[in-house]
């Protein structure tokens, strides 16, 4: 039975936490003070027993995931430096790739699971997908309920997911709608055009607009992390998607600059409330 630590207890850590500790011994490191033991409530259903201790009270483990929001990457890397293990992050976006490079034990993945966090320790989980991953292959990690999956070119993944990323969050957000009312007008031309300037900085990478379309059809119903920040003052990962794609820009992205500000604006609302 592996010791396998999770960074962060937002809805994919617990998500992961709550499938795992049925093979392994778990441990969610969190910023507040709680030190102790917790069963995590998913669907109903009870997970066996976790750890939780405070992120500063971090000990080594076979196997970690950072599953906190890619703003978050540079305050919890001092706790990783001296982790010999591997590390996998699992962010939205590609902003934080620069920071997590900076432990050579790290590995990238992709979370195509939906879930929601309904309580401190409680989670839904509300579409099934896989986790994929790079870099070399982790034997205790099974295809069981989470779909773990091992891949060659895990970058070209990231990149499709921030494809959809770019164009799913930022509009759902700045127009307060759930995922399904970007197939409809406006948004759907909206929609269409942002993937649009997407595509001119990443000409070359395959993804079509009918994948971006499928999700939204499978997601229909879900409202974006982007949209629930900023419905809660919270802050979001704009500059990790968005940003990104930005930086990478060597033409005009008037649409993409102009939800980023807008987020960003709303962000700072947020703070001021």
């Amino acid at each position: 039975m592996s010791r396998i630590g999770i960074i962060g207890a937002g809805a994919v850590g617990l998500l992961l936490a709550s499938y795992l500790a049925e093979h392994h011994q778990i441990t969610l490191y969190t910023r507040q003070l709680d030190d102790g033991t917790k069963r995590i409530l998913r669907d109903d259903q009870w997970s066996p027993t976790v750890k939780v201790r405070p992120i500063a009270h971090f000990e080594s483990q076979d196997l970690v995931f950072v599953t906190t929001k890619s703003y978050d990457i540079k305050s919890v890397i001092p706790y990783l430096e001296h982790e010999k293990n591997p590390v996998v992050f699992l962010q939205n976006g590609m902003g934080h790739l620069d920071a997590a490079r900076a432990l050579p034990q790290a590995i990238f993945g992709v979370v195509e699971h939906g879930a929601m966090k309904t309580g401190p320790y409680e989670i839904r989980h509300t579409g099934k997908g896989r986790i994929r991953y790079g870099n070399h292959v982790l034997s205790m990690l099974k295809r069981d309920a989470l779909q773990f999956e091992h891949v060659t070119n895990i970058e070209a993944v990231m990149v499709t997911k921030l494809f959809m990323n770019a164009v799913i969050n930022p509009l759902t957000a700045y127009y307060g709608v759930e995922n399904g009312r970007l197939l409809d007008e406006p948004y759907a031309s909206k929609a269409r055009a942002v993937f649009a300037e997407v595509r001119s900085v990443f000409p070359n990478h395959p993804i079509t607009y009918d994948e971006i379309e499928q999700i939204l059809k499978r997601t229909r119903l879900n409202r974006s992390s982007m949209l629930r920040d900023v419905e809660q003052g919270r802050m979001t990962e704009i500059d990790p998607i968005v940003g990104y794609v930005l930086k990478q820009a060597t033409q005009p992205t008037p649409l993409l600059a102009y939800y980023f500000q807008e987020i960003k604006h709303r962000e700072q609302e947020g703070d001021s409330l």
